[in-house]
């Protein structure tokens, strides 16, 4: 990627962020809890599960592709640098913001790892859901030779310190990059992150390592978009979970598209949304 086009990219994400931010509010949620949201739209509501408040952005295109017939939420997730936010943690987020905006089941969208708090709050209270899409989402994750172990160890033990940022932010530049999102730009925006180690081990690394796809199918259709350029997840990952939702799970594959799916490829993946979500409301007034 040219230092144009790195510009341009740069330029589209703080539009974005700009964007959500604007819309963005406090709210309180049943539990006592407060969680801050953006809403867009009117229509049936789909709930954008959130990765890390940084990276908002990534559902902007999938906001545009639906405002016109549905209600989009997109919400900042709880995140700590001092103790664990478990895969079960983000769940019960993710309940809390469906029961409190009390607006019948709702569809839920999801990309990357921020799937495993989905796929556990669908198999939890699945009378909350009216459907479930995942943009990139695996079976279980692992990384090549050493890394696993590192990934492992520095989930179990106190070692961030023993862990550079620089390290991890070269690692993370190298698998959620692309043609179109460039390892220059991913490694730029992880300088922004303070205290990026203690940052990714409580509060990214358990939504990897705790992601439990044995807990078996979601009863309600899902759709699984897969890129076949997406270094984290490899395809054979997301045809493992595909499969696991069960059979009223959609897979489609984008050959070209990158771990930044619905960035990347917005009107693919937007369409492949529209037509998921028009089929799934139909299912459900069918059996109402």
């Amino acid at each position: 990627m040219t230092g144009a086009k790195r510009h341009e990219l740069a330029a589209r994400v703080q539009r974005d962020r700009n964007m959500l931010e604007g819309e963005t509010r406090s709210i309180r949620l049943n539990d006592g809890t407060s969680v801050r949201l953006a809403r867009f739209g009117h229509g049936p509501l789909v709930i954008c599960v959130g990765t890390v408040p940084e990276l908002g952005f990534v559902y902007a295109p999938h906001i545009r592709a639906l405002e016109s017939r549905y209600q989009i939420v997109v919400y900042e997730p709880r995140m700590s640098r001092s103790e664990r936010v478990s895969v079960e943690d983000r769940a019960e987020e993710l309940t809390a913001v469906a029961e409190s905006l009390d607006e019948g089941p709702a569809h839920v969208l999801s990309w990357s790892d921020a799937g495993a708090a989905a796929y556990s709050a669908c198999i939890r209270r699945p009378e909350l859901f009216r459907s479930a899409a995942f943009l990139g989402l695996a079976d279980a994750y692992f990384f090549p030779g050493p890394l696993n172990l590192l990934a492992k160890q520095l989930y179990h033990r106190p070692i961030e310190r023993l862990f550079p940022a620089i390290v991890l932010r070269l690692l993370l530049s190298h698998y959620l990059s692309g043609r179109c999102i460039s390892p220059l730009w991913v490694y730029s925006e992880t300088r922004r992150i303070g205290k990026l180690p203690l940052y990714f081990k409580h509060s990214i690394l358990p939504l990897m390592l705790e992601h439990d796809s044995s807990q078996g199918e979601v009863p309600f259709p899902t759709l699984m978009v897969a890129g076949g350029q997406d270094t984290l997840v490899q395809v054979r990952q997301a045809r493992a979970m595909a499969h696991i939702l069960g059979p009223r799970c959609e897979f489609v594959l984008l050959p070209e598209g990158e771990h930044f799916l619905g960035y990347a490829a917005p009107e693919t993946v937007g369409e492949a949304l529209i037509q998921f979500y028009t089929s799934a409301d139909k299912t459900a007034e069918n059996t109402e």
